[in-house]
């Protein structure tokens, strides 16, 4: 009686677990998937860009800020999700870093090309939301973005240029270390005997194409 009982609840608990993965599995799925998430996010985030008075906004959306949100939080919750099994996490924090990199460059340029100190917090407001935006739990800007653009969109007419991009820098690299090579084999060359150089000229000028020409015949 006491192994049935034993039995009887270890199958009630793996019965458990696995409908609490499947559980998890389809509450991920369904994450980012929500309109009405998205449209109330950003109408929040462009009130508050708005209507918040520059005297707080000036200490809210300031770089320091936007670098807390958009790199350093970022860089702890991709470590971790290096370190998990799971390739959803991966996918979205490689999507956030690209678009990330594409949002900092245009920090870096519109803090060159702007001097209006009130224009300049607007941005970063807008700037620290986007960022918070990508990763949120509710959101999952990324990973919305990965599935719904990158992957279907972009991706299938990127893979032919990356394509050649990959075969033009192994041709390069190819020709550079034949050019070193050839360069090496100068220098060896200079400094032997004249006879010794009459000498490998002529057997390669003469002699191996002769060989080679009559074995081919």
């Amino acid at each position: 009686v006491r192994a049935s009982i034993m039995r009887v609840s270890l199958t009630h608990c793996s019965n458990s677990s696995s409908e609490l993965d499947t559980h998890k599995r389809n509450h991920a799925a369904n994450q980012g998937l929500d309109t009405k998430l998205h449209f109330l996010y950003f109408g929040v985030a462009a009130c508050a860009v708005i209507l918040l008075p520059s005297s707080i906004a000036q200490y809210v959306f300031t770089e320091l800020s936007v670098t807390l949100v958009g790199a350093l939080y970022p860089i702890f919750r991709a470590t971790k999700a290096v370190c998990t099994p799971e390739e959803d996490d991966d996918k979205e924090w490689l999507q956030y870093w690209q678009l990330g990199g594409v949002l900092f460059c245009f920090t870096s340029w519109f803090d060159d090309a702007t001097a209006s100190e009130v224009a300049s917090q607007k941005i970063l407001g807008c700037l620290l939301f986007i960022f918070y935006w990508l990763y949120c739990p509710l959101t999952c800007g990324a990973l919305l973005i990965y599935e719904k653009v990158t992957y279907p969109l972009v991706a299938p007419r990127l893979r032919p240029l990356q394509e050649r991009m990959s075969n033009f820098i192994a041709a390069t690299i190819q020709l550079l270390t034949n050019a070193a090579h050839l360069y090496f084999v100068w220098i060896i060359f200079m400094f032997l005997p004249a006879g010794v150089k009459r000498i490998c000229a002529i057997a390669i000028g003469t002699v191996y194409p002769f060989v080679c020409s009559v074995t081919a015949t």
